[in-house]
C-alpha cells in the first residue's frame, strides 16, 4: 500500500475517532413515571456522591451520553417534552475525563400535567445538542408515559447488583393534606368513639389503639371493600410496578387493595400525629403504626380484613341502590379490627429478622417520616 493511502486511512481514523457521538437515554427503559418525578421533585442529591462524568442533574433520568468532544468544549443540551415540560436546558464545559459524559438537565415539568396522567400514552422527548456553537443534530426518542397511578418499585437488571429497589415509592401516596382526611376524622368523632384526637399525648398505647380503631370503624361505615386488583397497563419484564390508587379513588370506589388500604390508613393516621410505617413481606403489604412518640413499640394492621364484615339485609338492598354505607355496630367493628392487628403481627412475627437486611427488598419497612425528611413529597392532582 502507498504511503499516500496509508496517510489518508490514518486521516480518516483520527477524524472518526476525533468525531463526537451522542445518544439519547430515558431511564428506565424508556419508560417515564410521572410518580417519580413528582415525588422526588425536591429530593436533594448528596454532594459527596456527585459522580464527575454526569453533568446537570446527577438524579436525572433525561439526558444525553456524549463521547468524544474535547475537553473545554462548550455544550449546550435542549430537551423538549410536548405538553409535560418547558424547553429544558444545560449547558457548559466539557471536563478533562477519559469516558463519555451523562448530559441531564433539569426538566422543567408541568407537574399539574403529569399529575393529570391517568392513562398510559406515548409521548415523543426532543433532543437537540450543540457544541462549540456548532449544531450536532436533533434526535427525537419516543416514550411510553405511565399513568401517575402506577408506582415504580423494583427494576430487574441482569446482574443482581445492579438491581434497583424503588420500594421508597409508595411512600408518595400517603397524602396527610388530602381533603379527605378531614373528612373522615370529623366523621370518627361523630361516631362517638373518641372524643378527640390527640396522637401521643396521652402517652397511653390503649388511647392510640382507640383513635387508630375509630378511623377503622368509620372506613367499615363507608364501605370500602378489600379488591386484589392491581395490574398496570404497561407491564415491563424488567420494570416492575404496581397500580396504587389515591384517596379519593378508593373511597369513590369503596375498593382497595393491601397497597391502597395502606397507604389510605397511614394518610389519616399522619395527620393525628400518630406515626406509620408501610410494611413490605413477598407479594404483599401491610400497615404498622407507632404506639408511643418514641417510635418504641408498634402495633400493625392487616388492612385486606377493613371489609371483613358483612351487611345486614336491609344493607344490602341499600347497597344495590348505590348507596356504599353500611350500618356496622361497634362490637362487630371492634372485633374485626382486633383480628386484624392479630393478623397483623402474626405476619411481623413469621418474618422474623427478615427485615434486618437492608438488601431484602422483599422485606422493608417504609417509614413515611423518613420518607419526607429525604425529599419524597406526596403526589397531590
Amino acid at each position: 500500500m502507498s504511503r499516500l493511502a496509508l496517510l489518508c486511512l490514518g486521516l480518516v481514523a483520527l477524524q472518526v475517532h476525533a468525531a463526537p457521538t451522542w445518544q439519547p437515554f430515558v431511564e428506565p427503559y424508556n419508560q417515564l413515571f410521572p410518580s417519580l418525578e413528582i415525588a422526588t421533585a425536591t429530593v436533594a442529591s448528596d454532594p459527596e456522591d456527585a459522580d464527575p462524568a454526569v453533568l446537570g442533574d446527577q438524579q436525572g433520568l433525561i439526558g444525553v451520553e456524549l463521547s468524544g468532544a474535547p475537553a473545554g468544549a462548550h455544550f449546550e443540551l435542549l430537551v423538549r417534552v410536548p405538553g409535560l415540560a418547558r424547553e429544558s436546558r444545560l449547558s457548559g464545559t466539557i471536563p478533562d475525563l477519559d469516558q463519555s459524559l451523562n448530559l441531564a438537565p433539569t426538566v422543567a415539568w408541568d407537574f399539574p400535567a403529569l399529575a393529570a396522567i391517568s392513562q398510559p400514552r406515548p409521548a415523543n422527548i426532543e433532543f437537540e445538542l450543540r457544541l462549540n456553537g456548532a449544531s450536532l443534530g436533533t434526535q427525537v426518542q419516543r416514550v411510553r408515559v405511565r399513568s401517575v397511578n402506577d408506582a415504580l418499585y423494583y427494576i430487574d437488571e441482569d446482574g443482581e447488583d445492579d438491581d434497583l429497589d424503588f420500594n421508597w415509592l409508595f411512600a408518595a401516596y400517603v397524602n396527610e393534606d388530602h381533603p379527605a382526611v378531614d373528612a373522615i376524622l370529623k366523621e370518627a368523632l361523630d361516631s362517638g368513639v373518641v372524643d378527640q384526637f390527640d396522637g401521643y399525648q396521652s402517652e397511653d398505647a390503649d388511647e392510640v389503639l382507640k383513635q387508630v380503631y375509630a378511623i377503622w370503624h368509620v372506613l367499615q361505615q363507608r364501605g370500602i371493600r378489600y379488591s386484589s386488583i392491581t395490574r398496570t397497563a404497561s407491564a415491563h419484564d424488567k420494570v416492575l410496578s404496581q397500580h396504587v390508587r389515591f384517596i379519593d379513588e378508593s373511597l369513590a370506589m369503596t375498593q382497595a387493595n393491601c397497597v391502597d388500604g395502606s397507604v389510605l390508613l397511614a394518610s389519616v393516621l399522619r395527620k393525628i400525629d400518630i406515626d406509620p410505617v408501610l410494611v413490605l413481606v413477598p407479594g404483599h403489604m401491610l400497615l404498622g403504626f407507632a404506639l408511643d412518640a418514641e417510635g418504641s413499640e408498634f402495633a400493625y394492621l392487616e388492612t385486606t380484613m377493613l371489609g371483613d364484615v358483612q351487611p345486614r339485609a336491609e344493607d344490602i338492598k341499600v347497597r344495590l341502590k348505590g348507596r356504599a354505607g353500611l350500618s356496622v355496630d361497634l362490637e362487630t367493628s371492634l372485633a374485626n379490627f382486633e383480628a386484624a392487628l392479630s393478623a397483623g403481627q402474626e405476619q411481623i412475627d413469621e418474618a422474623g429478622d427478615a427485615f434486618d437486611d437492608e438488601d431484602d427488598a422483599d422485606y422493608q419497612i417504609i417509614d413515611i417520616q423518613a420518607a419526607r425528611e429525604y425529599g419524597v413529597m406526596p403526589i397531590t392532582r
